[in-house]
């Protein structure tokens, strides 16, 4: 296989937008570097990353140190994709046992970046059934369910549609959640009572699970820089839905009894 700078150029274009695909989609730091590496090594390159919240910086080099190319990829919106993740995962190692080429890892790819997310009715149906469970674990009534459905199912359709419209994603997390809320305490006018479960199980659908629990595994793995960025990212996000309850709150007035 040549070691052209045309080649090396096309191998860490390829090797960043699996990186990127992977993190986008939800893998850890660990898991990101590992399913890359696995690739480079098998096409005969040494490559080291640096990752950030925002970026992904990689420097490909031949295994003579005669040619290498740096490259700085930017890390889009990140939407969360498990079924990508895995599928990146099998490719690296058909990668190792089919010594697939260049031409052949970037068709498969294109091809697993097509895989589409659930029908977006499935998911507000049941990210909205999810929620309205939690409602009733946590002692709601049959009613408080039905609330706390619509609520969420609001709180999820307004997270679709400001992201598709590419408001700040902090943006996006406290209107989500003003929404969500507003329903609630719109019901609690309507009907007179307190509805405390709905109102602490309509926001849980945007707690950023992924975000939180890649930051404790980047830690414990240690990639401290890594973990503390997204450590700080699902903080934000946190605080972000507390704004938009509490702002909720404080327009409708809700007591709690």
């Amino acid at each position: 296989m040549p070691d052209s700078p045309n080649h090396i150029k096309s191998v860490s274009l390829l090797l960043s937008d699996l990186a990127i695909t992977l993190i986008m989609n939800g893998a850890n730091t660990s898991r990101t570097l590992k399913n890359t590496l696995r690739i480079s090594n098998q096409l005969g390159f040494k490559t080291d990353f640096f990752f950030s919240l925002s970026s992904v910086i990689l420097t490909v080099s031949d295994i003579k140190g005669n040619e290498s190319h740096t490259i700085v990829r930017s890390i889009p919106h990140i939407s969360v994709n498990f079924d990508i993740i895995s599928e990146i995962s099998l490719l690296s190692w058909r990668v190792v046992d089919e010594n697939l080429n260049v031409h052949d890892i970037e068709k498969s790819l294109r091809e697993i970046k097509e895989i589409k997310q659930y029908s977006k009715i499935y998911i507000c149906i049941f990210v909205g059934l999810a929620g309205a469970g939690l409602c009733r674990i946590l002692g709601g009534s049959w009613l408080e369910f039905i609330f706390c459905f619509f609520a969420t199912v609001i709180g999820l359709l307004t997270r679709i549609l400001l992201t598709k419209k590419g408001f700040n994603i902090f943006i996006v997390f406290s209107a989500s959640s003003f929404a969500a809320v507003s329903i609630i305490c719109a019901f609690r006018l309507i009907f007179n009572d307190s509805l405390n479960s709905a109102l602490a199980s309509c926001v849980l659908f945007l707690i950023p699970g992924v975000p939180l629990i890649n930051s404790f595994i980047d830690i414990l793995e240690g990639y401290i820089s890594q973990g503390i960025a997204r450590g700080i990212l699902g903080t934000m996000l946190i605080l972000s839905i507390a704004i938009g309850l509490f702002l909720s709150l404080f327009i409708f007035g809700y007591g709690f009894n």
